[in-house]
């Protein structure tokens, strides 16, 4: 029945891609298990340009030299400079109005489409919500929701990376976001998909289709740190604003700062004495830190209102 399940989500990945192999593609390429299925499956039906992003010597240039080198692939490498990354995470936002923890981790896809030469831009955008792939889903404080969490992603895909691709005329794929994809998914638990790794089911798929297991196994790496862009935007950084939050008691505070620390990351720190959040908001200019203070207050609002439900 195991190898049964694993042939249903190898196939429905396959479909998914497939629909899109008429024309040829460019895909956001970073050397992990994500970007590098869909790359292989998609190799099958069409036309490829791999795009990898990131600062020299950085984990995602040499992941994806390996990985387009094991499944036989031409790359194209777009090495950042510390001037490019600011003026294009300064322009990305303005575009898109991100947070500051959003614009870390889009850059990278952002410079793919820019220099993308086919007009369908794929990504492996969703293999962590539908498969259960993000290390904080394996912390036993947590409780994940898988079907929670994709749609969620499916809500913001429109206003992120479908205008993205808007803005440099692309269409935008994203086959682990397929509804074939999603519900095939769900012939395995949660449980089942996250295991001790993450992606436990979808590794296992993608050594069964074929994928060199070196790649399969591959940890996982945030973008924007992956990239090395996070490190040189926090090395810019020139302005910071301070909050300091009174809450009903502790345990509210403490639940709030947990429930924002992912959304926040890398921009805000924050600390609980009692029952008061202090928060240190960071940005690279002030109108940056203005959008940065408002999107950090809207996180604690939404946070506040789930918790008085």
């Amino acid at each position: 029945m195991s190898k049964k399940n694993l042939t249903k989500i190898g196939t429905a990945l396959e479909n998914s891609v497939k629909e899109y192999s008429e024309k040829d593609i460019t895909i956001s390429f970073s050397g992990g298990i994500d970007s590098t299925l869909v790359a292989f499956l998609a190799n099958k039906y069409s036309n490829l340009e791999l795009i990898a992003v990131g600062v020299k010597d950085s984990h995602d240039l040499e992941a994806a030299k390996s990985a387009a080198k094991l499944i036989n692939l031409d790359l194209t490498i777009k090495e950042m400079t510390e001037s490019d990354i600011i003026s294009e995470a300064l322009i990305l936002q303005k575009k898109l109005k991100l947070t500051q923890f959003e614009v870390g981790f889009m850059l990278p896809f952002w410079i793919a489409a820019k220099n993308a030469k086919h007009s369908i831009l794929m990504c492996g955008q969703g293999a962590d919500e539908v498969f259960g792939g993000y290390a904080r889903f394996r912390e036993a404080k947590n409780h994940p929701d898988l079907n929670k969490e994709t749609k969620n992603l499916l809500e913001i895909i429109p206003k992120r990376e479908s205008k993205i691709a808007e803005i440099f005329g692309l269409e935008l794929s994203c086959p682990y976001l397929s509804k074939e994809v999603i519900e095939t998914s769900k012939v395995y638990t949660q449980g089942q998909h996250i295991g001790l790794k993450g992606k436990e089911k979808l590794r296992e798929a993608a050594i069964d289709l074929g994928l060199p297991a070196e790649i399969a196994n591959r940890k996982k790496k945030a973008a924007q740190y992956g990239s090395g862009i996070q490190k040189v935007l926090k090395k810019n950084i020139k302005c910071e604003i301070n909050f300091e939050i009174p809450f009903e008691s502790n345990k509210i505070a403490t639940s709030i700062k947990k429930a924002t620390d992912p959304e926040n990351d890398g921009w805000v720190e924050s600390i609980v004495e009692e029952n008061i959040m202090k928060a240190k908001v960071k940005a690279t200019n002030m109108g940056s830190l203005r959008e940065a203070a408002e999107d950090f207050m809207a996180c604690i609002s939404v946070a506040e209102n789930i918790l008085k439900k």
